[in-house]
Protein backbone atom coordinates (compact mmCIF):
# COMPACT_ATOMS: atom_id res chain seq x y z
CA UNK A 1 0.00 0.00 0.00
CA UNK A 2 1.39 3.76 -1.13
CA UNK A 3 1.37 6.70 0.90
CA UNK A 4 -1.96 7.78 -0.75
CA UNK A 5 -3.37 4.93 -0.71
CA UNK A 6 -2.95 5.56 3.40
CA UNK A 7 -4.45 8.83 3.22
CA UNK A 8 -7.45 7.37 1.48
CA UNK A 9 -7.97 5.29 4.73
CA UNK A 10 -7.18 7.82 6.82
CA UNK A 11 -9.56 10.55 4.74
CA UNK A 12 -12.85 7.85 5.33
CA UNK A 13 -12.69 7.85 8.99
CA UNK A 14 -12.36 11.91 9.10
CA UNK A 15 -10.43 15.07 8.20
CA UNK A 16 -8.61 14.67 11.76
CA UNK A 17 -8.36 11.05 12.74
CA UNK A 18 -6.48 9.29 15.61
CA UNK A 19 -2.98 7.40 14.51
CA UNK A 20 0.15 5.85 15.78
CA UNK A 21 3.33 7.14 14.49
CA UNK A 22 5.89 4.19 14.10
CA UNK A 23 7.92 3.69 17.81
CA UNK A 24 4.57 3.72 19.15
CA UNK A 25 3.42 7.12 19.44
CA UNK A 26 0.62 8.33 19.14
CA UNK A 27 -0.65 11.83 17.12
CA UNK A 28 -4.07 13.40 15.18
CA UNK A 29 -3.30 13.08 11.55
CA UNK A 30 -4.46 16.71 10.34
CA UNK A 31 -5.63 15.08 6.46
CA UNK A 32 -8.65 17.67 5.93
CA UNK A 33 -7.35 20.48 3.81
CA UNK A 34 -8.94 23.24 5.83
CA UNK A 35 -7.84 21.87 8.92
CA UNK A 36 -4.25 21.23 7.96
CA UNK A 37 -4.32 24.95 6.21
CA UNK A 38 -5.73 26.62 10.25
CA UNK A 39 -2.71 23.89 12.10
CA UNK A 40 0.01 25.33 9.53
CA UNK A 41 -1.87 29.52 9.88
CA UNK A 42 -3.51 29.75 13.52
CA UNK A 43 -0.82 30.86 15.98
CA UNK A 44 -2.92 28.56 18.62
CA UNK A 45 -0.62 25.65 17.16
CA UNK A 46 2.98 25.35 17.59
CA UNK A 47 6.11 23.78 16.61
CA UNK A 48 8.07 23.51 18.82
CA UNK A 49 8.35 19.81 21.20
CA UNK A 50 8.39 21.92 24.06
CA UNK A 51 4.77 22.09 23.97
CA UNK A 52 4.14 18.24 23.42
CA UNK A 53 2.58 17.09 26.77
CA UNK A 54 3.88 13.27 25.92
CA UNK A 55 7.26 14.43 25.48
CA UNK A 56 7.49 16.50 28.46
CA UNK A 57 5.92 13.88 30.78
CA UNK A 58 8.42 11.09 29.65
CA UNK A 59 6.31 9.02 27.23
CA UNK A 60 8.48 9.17 24.52
CA UNK A 61 10.88 6.11 24.18
CA UNK A 62 14.54 7.42 24.55
CA UNK A 63 15.36 5.82 20.97
CA UNK A 64 12.53 7.43 19.17
CA UNK A 65 13.58 7.34 15.35
CA UNK A 66 12.59 10.76 15.16
CA UNK A 67 13.94 12.27 18.06
CA UNK A 68 16.77 13.84 15.70
CA UNK A 69 14.63 15.50 13.72
CA UNK A 70 12.95 17.30 16.76
CA UNK A 71 16.29 17.89 18.34
CA UNK A 72 17.35 19.68 16.09
CA UNK A 73 17.96 23.38 16.23
CA UNK A 74 16.26 24.47 12.70
CA UNK A 75 13.19 26.68 11.71
CA UNK A 76 10.82 23.55 11.37
CA UNK A 77 10.94 22.98 15.17
CA UNK A 78 11.05 27.07 16.40
CA UNK A 79 8.33 29.39 16.84
CA UNK A 80 7.90 33.28 16.97
CA UNK A 81 10.89 35.25 17.58
CA UNK A 82 13.23 31.92 17.62
CA UNK A 83 11.65 30.97 13.83
CA UNK A 84 11.80 34.42 12.48
CA UNK A 85 15.20 34.56 13.97
CA UNK A 86 16.41 31.68 11.84
CA UNK A 87 14.51 32.40 8.91
CA UNK A 88 15.94 35.80 8.34
CA UNK A 89 19.26 34.70 7.94
CA UNK A 90 18.53 32.22 5.58
CA UNK A 91 15.90 34.36 3.19
CA UNK A 92 18.20 36.34 1.52
CA UNK A 93 19.13 33.13 -0.05
CA UNK A 94 16.24 32.22 -1.55
CA UNK A 95 15.23 35.52 -2.70
CA UNK A 96 13.59 36.61 -6.19
CA UNK A 97 16.84 37.45 -7.34
CA UNK A 98 19.03 35.66 -6.21
CA UNK A 99 17.20 32.65 -7.65
CA UNK A 100 16.84 33.85 -10.74
CA UNK A 101 20.61 34.17 -11.10
CA UNK A 102 20.64 30.69 -10.91
CA UNK A 103 18.53 29.99 -13.27
CA UNK A 104 21.02 29.27 -16.45
CA UNK A 105 22.94 27.12 -13.84
CA UNK A 106 20.17 25.10 -13.26
CA UNK A 107 19.28 25.51 -17.48
CA UNK A 108 22.99 23.80 -18.02
CA UNK A 109 22.48 21.48 -16.09
CA UNK A 110 19.01 20.09 -17.21
CA UNK A 111 20.57 20.23 -20.53
CA UNK A 112 23.73 18.01 -19.46
CA UNK A 113 21.81 15.39 -17.69
CA UNK A 114 19.75 15.34 -20.89
CA UNK A 115 22.57 15.07 -23.28
CA UNK A 116 23.93 11.79 -20.89
CA UNK A 117 20.85 9.92 -21.60
CA UNK A 118 19.03 8.15 -24.67
CA UNK A 119 16.10 6.89 -23.91
CA UNK A 120 14.73 6.20 -27.46
CA UNK A 121 17.65 3.57 -26.81
CA UNK A 122 16.97 1.84 -23.86
CA UNK A 123 15.29 2.34 -20.53
CA UNK A 124 16.59 5.48 -18.48
CA UNK A 125 15.76 5.46 -14.74
CA UNK A 126 14.81 8.81 -14.65
CA UNK A 127 15.09 8.96 -11.26
CA UNK A 128 18.23 7.94 -10.63
CA UNK A 129 19.49 9.18 -13.90
CA UNK A 130 18.19 12.64 -13.88
CA UNK A 131 16.40 13.91 -11.02
CA UNK A 132 18.88 12.79 -8.51
CA UNK A 133 21.62 14.27 -10.31
CA UNK A 134 19.88 17.38 -10.99
CA UNK A 135 18.76 18.23 -7.39
CA UNK A 136 22.53 17.65 -5.96
CA UNK A 137 23.91 19.75 -8.88
CA UNK A 138 21.67 22.40 -7.99
CA UNK A 139 21.98 22.41 -4.51
CA UNK A 140 25.97 22.09 -4.20
CA UNK A 141 25.74 25.16 -6.82
CA UNK A 142 23.69 27.48 -4.35
CA UNK A 143 25.49 26.27 -1.42
CA UNK A 144 28.97 27.24 -3.16
CA UNK A 145 30.47 23.25 -2.62
CA UNK A 146 33.28 23.08 -4.75
CA UNK A 147 33.38 20.91 -7.07
CA UNK A 148 35.85 18.22 -6.17
CA UNK A 149 34.04 18.26 -3.03
CA UNK A 150 30.47 17.01 -4.26
CA UNK A 151 31.47 13.37 -4.10
CA UNK A 152 31.65 13.84 -1.05
CA UNK A 153 28.75 15.82 -0.05
CA UNK A 154 26.57 13.42 -2.36
CA UNK A 155 27.94 10.73 -0.46
CA UNK A 156 26.93 11.73 2.77
CA UNK A 157 23.25 13.34 1.59
CA UNK A 158 22.50 9.33 0.20
CA UNK A 159 24.01 7.52 3.46
CA UNK A 160 21.66 10.07 5.71
CA UNK A 161 18.55 9.04 3.15
CA UNK A 162 19.54 5.47 4.06
CA UNK A 163 19.99 5.90 7.86
CA UNK A 164 17.39 3.36 8.82
CA UNK A 165 19.50 0.59 7.54
CA UNK A 166 22.15 1.45 9.39
CA UNK A 167 23.09 -0.05 13.19
CA UNK A 168 23.19 2.74 16.06
CA UNK A 169 26.84 2.74 16.49
CA UNK A 170 26.83 3.77 12.36
CA UNK A 171 24.49 5.61 12.65
CA UNK A 172 26.39 7.90 15.49
CA UNK A 173 29.56 8.05 12.91
CA UNK A 174 27.46 8.87 10.21
CA UNK A 175 26.12 11.77 12.21
CA UNK A 176 29.57 12.65 13.64
CA UNK A 177 30.81 12.91 10.02
CA UNK A 178 28.18 15.38 8.76
CA UNK A 179 28.42 17.35 11.41
CA UNK A 180 32.54 17.81 10.66
CA UNK A 181 31.64 18.65 7.31
CA UNK A 182 29.03 20.68 7.95
CA UNK A 183 31.51 22.36 10.20
CA UNK A 184 34.11 22.59 7.35
CA UNK A 185 31.57 24.44 4.93
CA UNK A 186 30.81 26.96 7.34
CA UNK A 187 34.60 27.64 8.44
CA UNK A 188 35.89 27.27 4.78
CA UNK A 189 36.93 30.68 3.21
CA UNK A 190 34.18 32.38 0.74
CA UNK A 191 34.46 31.11 -2.78
CA UNK A 192 34.10 33.45 -5.74
CA UNK A 193 30.82 34.66 -6.20
CA UNK A 194 29.47 33.43 -2.72
CA UNK A 195 28.79 36.42 -0.66
CA UNK A 196 25.14 36.59 -0.98
CA UNK A 197 24.53 32.32 -0.82
CA UNK A 198 23.27 30.50 2.30
CA UNK A 199 26.87 29.09 3.07
CA UNK A 200 27.93 33.34 3.65
CA UNK A 201 24.65 34.53 5.28
CA UNK A 202 25.36 31.14 7.68
CA UNK A 203 28.87 32.30 8.01
CA UNK A 204 28.22 35.76 9.15
CA UNK A 205 25.14 35.44 11.28
CA UNK A 206 27.35 32.36 13.17
CA UNK A 207 30.71 34.74 13.90
CA UNK A 208 28.66 37.50 14.95
CA UNK A 209 27.79 38.04 18.74
CA UNK A 210 24.39 38.73 18.38
CA UNK A 211 23.40 36.06 15.69
CA UNK A 212 22.82 31.99 15.09
CA UNK A 213 24.68 29.50 17.19
CA UNK A 214 27.08 27.24 15.47
CA UNK A 215 24.47 24.41 16.39
CA UNK A 216 21.72 26.52 14.60
CA UNK A 217 23.82 27.88 11.92
CA UNK A 218 24.66 23.59 11.19
CA UNK A 219 21.11 22.34 11.45
CA UNK A 220 20.01 25.41 8.83
CA UNK A 221 22.66 24.11 6.56
CA UNK A 222 21.81 20.41 6.46
CA UNK A 223 18.10 21.28 6.20
CA UNK A 224 18.57 22.80 3.11
CA UNK A 225 21.03 20.03 1.81
CA UNK A 226 19.74 17.39 2.80
CA UNK A 227 15.94 17.87 3.37
CA UNK A 228 15.71 20.62 0.19
CA UNK A 229 17.22 17.57 -2.46
CA UNK A 230 15.04 14.96 -1.19
CA UNK A 231 12.28 16.84 -1.70
CA UNK A 232 12.67 18.07 -5.35
CA UNK A 233 13.70 14.94 -6.48
CA UNK A 234 10.64 13.12 -5.13
CA UNK A 235 8.54 16.22 -6.96
CA UNK A 236 10.39 16.09 -10.11
CA UNK A 237 9.86 12.39 -9.92
CA UNK A 238 5.58 12.69 -8.99
CA UNK A 239 5.45 15.31 -11.80
CA UNK A 240 7.09 13.20 -14.54
CA UNK A 241 4.88 10.15 -13.47
CA UNK A 242 1.66 11.90 -13.46
CA UNK A 243 2.45 13.28 -16.77
CA UNK A 244 3.39 9.59 -18.27
CA UNK A 245 0.16 8.27 -16.44
CA UNK A 246 -2.23 10.86 -17.98
CA UNK A 247 -0.86 11.08 -21.16
CA UNK A 248 -4.12 12.64 -23.19
CA UNK A 249 -3.22 15.64 -20.57
CA UNK A 250 0.70 15.74 -21.57
CA UNK A 251 -1.17 15.48 -25.16
CA UNK A 252 -2.61 18.84 -24.11
CA UNK A 253 0.49 20.42 -23.08
CA UNK A 254 2.53 19.32 -25.57
CA UNK A 255 0.33 20.71 -28.04
CA UNK A 256 -0.50 24.17 -26.47
CA UNK A 257 -3.72 23.09 -26.10
CA UNK A 258 -6.02 26.21 -24.43
CA UNK A 259 -3.09 28.10 -23.64
CA UNK A 260 -1.43 25.71 -21.13
CA UNK A 261 2.09 26.42 -19.45
CA UNK A 262 4.42 24.71 -18.09
CA UNK A 263 3.93 26.66 -15.07
CA UNK A 264 0.22 24.95 -14.51
CA UNK A 265 1.55 22.00 -14.95
CA UNK A 266 3.93 22.09 -12.06
CA UNK A 267 0.94 23.24 -9.49
CA UNK A 268 -1.36 20.28 -10.61
CA UNK A 269 1.87 17.97 -10.17
CA UNK A 270 2.72 19.71 -6.69
CA UNK A 271 -0.97 19.38 -5.57
CA UNK A 272 -1.81 15.86 -7.05
CA UNK A 273 1.17 14.17 -5.69
CA UNK A 274 2.98 16.29 -3.06
CA UNK A 275 6.26 15.67 -2.34
CA UNK A 276 6.36 15.89 1.51
CA UNK A 277 3.64 13.24 2.59
CA UNK A 278 3.24 14.35 6.27
CA UNK A 279 5.74 16.23 9.05
CA UNK A 280 5.92 15.71 12.75
CA UNK A 281 4.60 17.78 14.54
CA UNK A 282 2.51 20.46 15.51
CA UNK A 283 1.06 21.62 18.93
CA UNK A 284 -1.97 23.13 20.18
CA UNK A 285 -1.24 25.72 22.94
CA UNK A 286 -4.29 25.16 24.34
CA UNK A 287 -7.03 23.11 24.10
CA UNK A 288 -9.38 23.43 20.51
CA UNK A 289 -11.95 21.83 18.30
CA UNK A 290 -10.21 20.80 14.91
CA UNK A 291 -12.23 19.10 12.35
CA UNK A 292 -14.79 17.75 14.58
CA UNK A 293 -12.92 16.26 16.67
CA UNK A 294 -11.36 17.96 20.99
CA UNK A 295 -7.71 18.19 20.97
CA UNK A 296 -6.55 18.54 24.33
CA UNK A 297 -3.07 20.86 24.36
CA UNK A 298 0.21 19.76 23.89
CA UNK A 299 -1.35 16.40 21.62
CA UNK A 300 0.57 15.71 18.55
CA UNK A 301 -0.78 16.99 15.17
CA UNK A 302 0.31 15.16 12.18
CA UNK A 303 0.61 17.24 9.06
CA UNK A 304 -0.97 15.76 6.54
CA UNK A 305 0.13 17.49 2.87
CA UNK A 306 -0.05 14.93 0.26
CA UNK A 307 -3.94 13.76 1.87
CA UNK A 308 -5.08 17.56 2.11
CA UNK A 309 -4.16 18.34 -1.27
CA UNK A 310 -6.26 15.51 -2.66
CA UNK A 311 -9.30 16.66 -0.30
CA UNK A 312 -12.60 15.67 -2.45
CA UNK A 313 -14.39 18.74 -0.83
CA UNK A 314 -12.35 20.25 -3.31
CA UNK A 315 -10.97 20.70 -7.07
CA UNK A 316 -9.08 18.61 -7.91
CA UNK A 317 -9.42 15.28 -5.58
CA UNK A 318 -7.89 12.50 -7.05
CA UNK A 319 -7.67 13.58 -10.35
CA UNK A 320 -4.71 15.29 -12.39
CA UNK A 321 -6.09 17.06 -15.11
CA UNK A 322 -4.85 20.32 -15.90
CA UNK A 323 -7.72 23.06 -16.42
CA UNK A 324 -5.55 26.39 -16.81
CA UNK A 325 -6.38 27.22 -13.48
CA UNK A 326 -4.26 25.99 -10.75
CA UNK A 327 -6.20 24.37 -7.77
CA UNK A 328 -4.96 25.80 -4.27
CA UNK A 329 -2.54 23.22 -2.71
CA UNK A 330 -0.01 22.83 0.20
CA UNK A 331 2.71 21.00 -1.08
CA UNK A 332 5.09 23.83 0.31
CA UNK A 333 3.10 24.71 3.64
CA UNK A 334 1.43 27.96 4.38
CA UNK A 335 1.98 30.89 6.55
CA UNK A 336 5.27 31.44 8.83
CA UNK A 337 6.41 28.04 8.01
CA UNK A 338 6.01 28.08 4.39
CA UNK A 339 8.92 26.60 2.41
CA UNK A 340 11.71 28.96 2.01
CA UNK A 341 13.08 26.96 -0.97
CA UNK A 342 9.77 26.99 -3.37
CA UNK A 343 10.75 29.66 -5.66
CA UNK A 344 13.96 27.14 -6.44
CA UNK A 345 12.07 23.61 -6.27
CA UNK A 346 9.75 25.69 -8.71
CA UNK A 347 12.28 26.83 -11.28
CA UNK A 348 14.22 23.20 -11.38
CA UNK A 349 10.93 21.57 -12.17
CA UNK A 350 9.79 23.89 -14.90
CA UNK A 351 13.13 23.74 -16.07
CA UNK A 352 13.18 20.15 -16.26
CA UNK A 353 9.55 19.56 -17.10
CA UNK A 354 9.70 21.72 -20.52
CA UNK A 355 13.27 20.84 -21.61
CA UNK A 356 12.79 16.72 -20.55
CA UNK A 357 9.44 16.72 -22.86
CA UNK A 358 10.94 18.90 -25.68
CA UNK A 359 13.53 16.73 -25.99
CA UNK A 360 11.86 13.43 -25.84
CA UNK A 361 8.26 14.35 -26.90
CA UNK A 362 7.32 10.46 -26.86
CA UNK A 363 8.49 9.99 -23.04
CA UNK A 364 6.61 6.76 -22.19
CA UNK A 365 6.83 4.38 -18.98
CA UNK A 366 8.89 1.75 -19.64
CA UNK A 367 7.53 -0.53 -16.51
CA UNK A 368 5.53 -0.19 -13.64
CA UNK A 369 6.77 2.41 -11.27
CA UNK A 370 9.12 1.44 -8.59
CA UNK A 371 8.03 0.51 -5.10
CA UNK A 372 7.35 2.91 -2.89
CA UNK A 373 10.45 4.75 -0.76
CA UNK A 374 10.69 3.10 2.68
CA UNK A 375 9.36 6.65 4.24
CA UNK A 376 6.64 8.23 6.30
CA UNK A 377 7.62 12.10 5.39
CA UNK A 378 8.83 11.92 1.73
CA UNK A 379 6.42 10.43 -1.04
CA UNK A 380 7.80 8.99 -4.08
CA UNK A 381 8.58 5.92 -5.74
CA UNK A 382 12.25 4.46 -5.42
CA UNK A 383 12.70 4.07 -9.63
CA UNK A 384 11.00 5.53 -13.16
CA UNK A 385 11.72 3.61 -16.10
CA UNK A 386 11.17 5.14 -19.21
CA UNK A 387 11.84 4.72 -22.95
CA UNK A 388 11.00 7.28 -25.90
Amino acid sequence: MDLQEQANLLRAHGSVVPARWPGGVDCWAVVGYTELETALTDPLFARSPAHWRALRDGEIPADWPMTDHLSRQWMLTADGADHTRLRRVAAGAFAPRRVRTLAPAVTDAVGRLLDGIAPDERPVDLRTQFALPLALDVLCSLLAVPDDERPRATSLVFRALSRAALTPDESRLLSAEIRAYLDHLLERPAAPGEEDGLVAALRESADSDDGLSRQEARDTLWLFLAAGFDTTVAALVNAVRALLEHPGELDRVLAGADALTWDEVVEEALRYDASVFALPFAFPRQDVALGGRRISAGDALLLCYSAANRDPSLKGGDSFRLTGRSAPHLAFGRGPHFCLGAPLARLQLRTALEALFARFPTLRLAAAPGTPTPSLTINTVTSLLVRA
